[in-house]
């Protein structure tokens, strides 16, 4: 997704640059590292300066994760359904179940 994203961020500044008459600039990706849930309290962080895994990369990827979401009320209303899950051991949250179609 992070390609995408600073896709995304360079075609709007080249979209104003190119009405303003102004050259383009190429894209470069910045590689920002990667992140893993591996399972329950566990997870891997690959950064450029920084490589650890277990409890605390799972706490840095869900914070990361909440801050990504648009909106205080989001945030919040995501804390609290993963904790409630968290505390519950709720494996229910985690099915994806279709409509039953007749």
């Amino acid at each position: 997704a992070q390609p995408a994203i600073q896709q995304g961020k360079l075609l709007g500044k080249n979209l104003l640059r190119s009405l303003k008459g102004k050259a383009m600039k190429p894209f470069v990706y910045k590689d920002k590292g990667s992140m893993a849930t591996i399972g329950r309290n566990k997870a891997v962080v690959d950064m450029k300066h920084f490589k650890f895994s277990g409890f605390f990369a799972w706490f840095v990827w869900m914070f990361i994760h909440l801050m990504a979401l648009v909106g205080f009320r989001n945030r919040v209303i995501v804390f609290f359904n993963w904790t409630y899950n968290y505390i519950n051991f709720d494996k229910a949250a985690r099915l994806i179940i279709r409509p039953f179609k007749k």
